[in-house]
């Protein structure tokens, strides 16, 4: 498609696109730093994979390999939460009339 044949908006879309595709792994490890999101866990992908590869009746094992199973059926989703904020959010600190 010739650069004529696009409109800024579909230009700026592709861009925002593209920035956010090559962005979204660094910047989810620096809000994971900060403690405002859950940090990577690298046998969670494992685990789901696991179980999708269950649900069609295939064996993981051969798949992935007797490590990778074994990690994902021990693993246990942690609990994990984020810092709060000591504010409320808006709708809980407008005063509502009684």
């Amino acid at each position: 498609m010739c650069a004529n044949c696009l409109n800024t908006a579909e230009v700026v879309a592709g861009h925002v696109g593209l920035a956010a595709a090559v962005l979204r792994e660094p910047v989810h490890n620096l809000l994971a730093s900060a403690g405002l999101v859950a940090p990577v866990d690298p046998v969670r992908r494992d685990a789901r994979t696991v179980a999708f590869l269950r649900s069609l009746d295939l064996d993981p094992v051969e798949i992935l390999g007797s490590a990778a199973v074994a990690a994902a059926d021990a693993w246990v989703p942690r609990a994990y939460e984020p810092r709060r904020s000591a504010r409320p959010i808006g709708s809980q600190s407008l005063l509502t009339a009684t």
